[in-house]
């Protein structure tokens, strides 16, 4: 077979040789060929010799040839790389084996090269993957040092809020901050989805929300219809691309009245919790933020009793709080689980809030970010 197909051959003496890498680097096919007369003994040394062999093989990227008599036992199988063919196997069967090992050894090469080449490549992404990573916990970071780090506690009035973005930043921000020696400011606003676009466009809401402005003589405290239509201009002057909006509600308390004057933009209505745990919406009008520049944003009041609760809330938590809305009547029901954990204090009430998230189906993967922001009058 050899003289016919012009094959040149290498004989090795020895195992030793036969794994040599500089003669594997030189052929193309090596054809063992096991004894005919073999002992117990010997057959075990032999059966290793055969397996260092075949990992020389896989080490060069090479197939063997096995000649034996029996081509599905165990000696025969014990190695991918070595190809068992009968002692019976036909001159043009060899050489049919041999010439396709051949023809496939360059494949095998650029296979390899491939497989450097998506090996280099996958190196190099994961290591941008973990730079962005390391960016988006820093993002995470800064984003939460622009939230409160206490709540301010004036007379008989008390907040707690609960902030989970959905992923590293949030789409939702929030602040409660003290106006003057009475009045505090409390607000929530979502921009359009989550990630890095919306958690950039929730650093600009920070620094446009202002519940006070400071004039020569003194300070004005601003409505909050004064708030929100001052902050929806600011968003139409960016004219924000790919359909950016925001929804928002800001609410300013009186903690000697007690009463609470607040608007919305296209935000879900604020609901007050009674002392005896009995939930309503507030109801009011307005219109999404940075949409239309003549937006208006009407302010309605709100007296909290002694024991009562007002909760802002983000449209993240909405299959959490609403079971179902008829919309005809204006009405709303909520779920059992939220009009349970609602009845508590303020900071009672964010916590269960929070362990009824952890329990709810795929908590470790949320759609949305969940923001509340509550304030609660005390009982007595």
């Amino acid at each position: 077979m050899a003289a016919a197909h012009r094959v040149h051959v290498r004989r090795a003496p020895s195992w030793r040789q036969a794994c040599d890498p500089a003669l594997l680097g030189k052929v193309d096919a090596v054809l063992v060929c096991e004894p005919s007369l073999i002992t117990a003994d010997e057959r075990g040394v032999w059966h290793r010799q055969l397996q260092l062999l075949a990992d020389a093989l896989q080490a060069h990227r090479l197939i063997g040839i096995l000649l034996t008599k029996d081509p599905g036992g165990q000696l025969a199988v014990g190695s991918c790389v070595l190809m068992p063919t009968s002692f019976d196997a036909s001159a043009d069967e060899l050489w049919g084996r041999v010439i396709t090992i051949k023809q496939y050894k360059p494949l095998l090469y650029q296979m390899e090269e491939q497989v450097a080449v998506m090996q280099r490549l996958g190196k190099k992404l994961n290591q941008q993957f973990a730079e962005v990573d390391q960016e988006l916990r820093l993002a995470s970071r800064l984003q939460r040092d622009f939230l409160p780090r206490s709540f301010p506690a004036v007379n008989d009035v008390r907040f707690a809020a609960v902030f989970r973005p959905a992923t590293w930043v949030s789409g939702d921000i929030y602040d409660v901050t003290r106006l003057d020696e009475t009045h505090v400011g409390f607000w929530l606003a979502d921009a359009v989805g989550h990630g890095i676009a919306a958690g950039l466009l929730t650093m600009f809401i920070k620094q446009a929300v202002a519940g006070k402005l400071v004039e020569q003589d003194g300070y004005r405290l601003l409505s909050p219809s004064e708030v929100l239509e001052r902050l929806n201009t600011e968003l139409t002057k960016q004219e924000l691309p790919n359909c950016q909006f925001v929804t928002a509600c800001y609410a300013r308390i009186d903690t000697a009245t007690h009463q609470v004057t607040f608007a919305r933009g296209g935000h879900p209505h604020p609901i007050r919790v009674s002392a005896s745990g009995q939930c309503t919406e507030v109801r009011t009008v307005g219109g999404l933020l940075g949409v239309f520049p003549e937006e208006s944003y009407p302010s309605i009041n709100v007296k909290l009793e002694r024991g009562e609760k007002l909760i802002l809330y983000s449209d993240g938590l909405e299959d959490i709080i609403v079971a179902g809305r008829n919309r005809q009547q204006g009405t709303v029901e909520f779920t059992p689980e939220f009009v349970s954990v609602a009845r508590n204090s303020a900071q009672t009430f964010v916590e269960s809030l929070s362990a009824l998230l952890d329990r709810a189906e795929g908590s470790l993967a949320p759609f949305d970010d969940m923001t509340v922001v509550a304030v609660e009058r005390l009982p007595g």
